[in-house]
């Protein structure tokens, strides 16, 4: 009896501990991934909101739900004092970001002011542009592993954010904000396509593991 359990055993570690360890390589990349998200805006408006954006304090004031187009977007005329759209709250743990994008159209051609804010509800950091108007999308694309660009602030001090500033901003990460309000007196903006890619290395390590396992089970049975 003791030498069949030890052959069930042994026959246990070749056939399932291997599945077992692939399972948590997927786990592992499963939440990595997590880091990731897309709101493409296609039915709903996903939860994005309406806020009202002080660049002295760096506060994002929730104003109520987003419009959403039956064109697959979220729009809005000019509804504040500085008119932004902001994410549903989010959970922080975005640290491993690697780039934000999004696609923007404006009517009017606006000045050099803060266009997208990542706050972490203590501070932030964020793009300043001077989007061109006519109406049409312009696609944005971020790098979040360089801070090139980016700025900071906390409502006290207002800087060049370094390279920490964006990893602790992302690591606590509640609201992304997408400037509404390009000028002074009637606007109207778009916003689709809002995506944060996050890094790469969890995909890399399950298919290192991956490959790792099944060459060591093609060596047993040769």
């Amino acid at each position: 009896m003791w030498g069949f359990l030890c052959i069930l055993g042994g026959v246990y570690s070749v056939r399932i501990l291997p599945v077992l360890g692939a399972l948590s390589l997927i786990l592992a990349a499963s939440q990595a991934s997590a880091q990731a998200f897309s709101y493409t805006f296609d039915t709903t408006n996903q939860g994005w909101r309406r806020a009202d954006f002080s660049p002295t304090t760096m506060v994002l004031t929730d104003l109520g739900p987003a419009t959403w187009n039956s064109g697959g977007f979220i729009d809005a005329d000019d509804f504040s004092g500085y008119a932004f759209h902001v994410s549903p709250l989010l959970t922080g743990n975005y640290a491993g970001a690697t780039s934000i994008s999004f696609d923007h159209s404006t009517q009017v051609t606006g000045t050099l002011l803060p266009f997208l804010v990542l706050t972490n509800g203590s501070e932030a950091i964020y793009r300043e542009e001077a989007p061109t108007g006519g109406g049409a999308y312009a696609h944005y694309n971020y790098s979040l592993t360089d801070n090139t660009g980016w700025k900071y602030g906390n409502g006290v001090n207002f800087r060049n954010a370094t390279q920490a500033d964006m990893a602790n901003v992302l690591a606590g990460l509640t609201r992304i904000g997408i400037s509404a309000d390009i000028a002074s007196g009637v606007d109207y903006t778009r916003v689709d396509n809002v995506t944060v890619v996050p890094e790469p290395a969890s995909m890399v390590a399950l298919g290192l593991g991956l490959a790792a396992m099944l060459r060591r089970r093609s060596q047993k049975a040769n």
